[in-house]
């Protein structure tokens, strides 16, 4: 199936990368990525990671969140839709991870992330899976069983 250009367009900002540049004693620092972005967003940690996804998505409204975001006090968010680009290819030193968030229901993600090295993909059902399905291609690197 050939896919038009508006359709690329619309994958690529759904889409982001997450390029693991460090992983020493399960600390993961490196780079998020997405087409809204002028440049890659740095982490140093998985909160900082998760934060900016969570940011991020937000921002774009997209995928739209099926609860209302618990905080100490209310705040407003404003929204400013980002203008989409051609997303910047990156690799991380440790690993490369394009995700696809589909859905945030029960005040998580669920969605489909691609280990880009080992050329597989995996769904996940919240942030927690994410993670691990991450910790699990990083630290056993082979690639996947194409089956």
């Amino acid at each position: 199936m050939a896919y038009t250009n508006k359709q690329i367009v619309q994958e690529s900002y759904r889409s982001l990368l997450i390029c693991v540049d460090s992983y020493e004693q399960r600390q993961m620092s490196g780079r998020l990525c997405h087409c809204s972005f002028t440049q890659h967003k740095s982490f140093s940690n998985l909160m900082q990671l998760l934060l900016l996804i969570e940011q991020t998505v937000e921002e774009i409204d997209y995928p739209s969140s099926s609860t209302q975001k618990r905080v100490f006090r209310k705040t407003e968010a404003n929204f400013n839709p980002p203008v989409c680009c051609e997303m910047k290819e990156a690799t991380g030193a440790a690993a490369t991870f394009r995700v696809r968030i589909l859905f945030r229901q029960n005040a998580s993600w669920q969605g489909v992330v691609s280990w880009l090295e080992g050329g597989c993909e995996e769904t996940f059902r919240s942030a927690l899976e994410l993670v691990m399905l991450m910790d699990n291609a990083i630290l056993n690197p082979a690639p996947c069983d194409n089956e």
